[in-house]
């Protein structure tokens, strides 16, 4: 197997947070105002769908600021 270039390792790096950034604008704008649990669902099904690795820490915190954004 062939070293990575550095310019790959930095596409690679770009490219799953844009898979991350996706997956929280589709939960926090379809599910904004929904209950907490049904938000960490969707994050998980999202995350799946987009192909981002998301453990369970990970993804109770982001579905509470989600959660708790709405009522800011």
């Amino acid at each position: 197997m062939e070293p990575r270039s550095s310019k790959t390792d930095v596409l690679h790096v770009v490219e799953q947070a844009m898979r991350i950034r996706m997956v929280w604008e589709e939960v926090s704008s379809t599910h904004w105002a929904r209950p907490l649990e049904e938000v960490e669902e969707a994050l998980r099904q999202a995350a799946d769908r987009w192909g981002v690795p998301i453990d369970d820490a990970f993804a109770a915190k982001a579905a509470f600021e989600i959660h708790a954004g709405s009522r800011e």
